[in-house]
């Protein structure tokens, strides 16, 4: 297991990059796991990370993704 950082980094396909904070979301767990298969090149399912913010969430996938990683501290 990762030792799990407060912040992960996303890069989309598109050139987005989204940095996702442990506190501002609800299932951060679940996108670590998801970081680890992906980086291991194993089957990711689909994802949707929800926002503490009613209405904000993202939705990633194998597709969608260019990387995923842990940001330093």
């Amino acid at each position: 297991m990762i030792k799990i950082n407060n912040k992960i980094k996303i890069t989309f396909k598109n050139g987005f990059v989204r940095i996702i904070e442990r506190d501002s979301i609800r299932n951060f767990n679940s996108l670590v796991d998801w970081l680890e298969k992906f980086n291991k090149d194993t089957e990711v399912p689909f994802l949707t990370v929800s926002g503490r913010d009613l209405g904000s969430s993202i939705s990633i996938n194998k597709n969608n993704v260019k990387s995923i990683e842990l940001v330093k501290k």
